[in-house]
């Protein structure tokens, strides 16, 4: 092969080489959306429950009822929910419920107990008075409840106050008069 030919076969690889080296930086980086956006925050799955996540926890959860106090402590969770806008739909109330319960007991694996508060503003206290809220009723669910792997999709359509069995179930402690129900209670 003549010098000429050789010359030019080493410029072309050359030019191939340096053409490939600064592309590849650029392989790898991810494409943007569609609209140029890009997701500064990826969503992460909770395998187990901590303090350091729990914040963004409660908040993946989106809840209809505002949360009022979450607690974590040695593998039981306290939440308090406050139904003040929602009143009596208890229907609200068991959909966060069974929301909190699959994040507990199937999303999570280091959480053995739940504790739910439902509150409400305090009607005996004075208006314009500082204090907690009056607890309406209150659910103890644990993981080893046998219910919870066949019946915890049935929750949000459960009406805890009206089925005995449901009752049982979530360990629903209803506050003051136990024959009230939150149809007939004043909150």
């Amino acid at each position: 092969m003549s010098i000429r030919k050789r010359l030019l076969f080493t410029l072309a690889i050359t030019l191939a080489i340096t053409v490939s080296l600064s592309l590849l930086p650029h392989s790898f980086q991810a494409t943007p959306a569609p609209n140029g956006d890009v997701a500064v925050f990826r969503t992460i799955t909770v395998k187990r429950l901590s303090s350091d996540n729990l914040v963004d926890s409660m908040i993946g959860l989106q809840l209809t009822l505002q949360l009022k106090r979450v607690v974590w402590k040695q593998a039981v969770l306290s939440v308090d929910l406050s139904v003040e806008e929602f009143g009596n739909n208890t229907k609200v109330w068991m959909g966060d419920l069974e929301r909190l319960l699959v994040l507990s007991f199937i999303k999570a694996e280091n959480v053995n107990r739940i504790l739910v508060r439902f509150v409400g503003p305090d009607s005996q206290k004075a208006e314009g008075a500082d204090g907690a809220d009056r607890v309406i009723a209150a659910a103890d669910v644990r993981r080893t409840d046998q219910w919870l792997a066949t019946d915890l999709s049935k929750l949000g359509d459960s009406d805890p106050f009206q089925e005995i069995i449901w009752k049982q179930r979530l360990r629903l402690i209803i506050s003051g008069n136990s024959s009230k129900t939150p149809e007939t209670a004043n909150f």
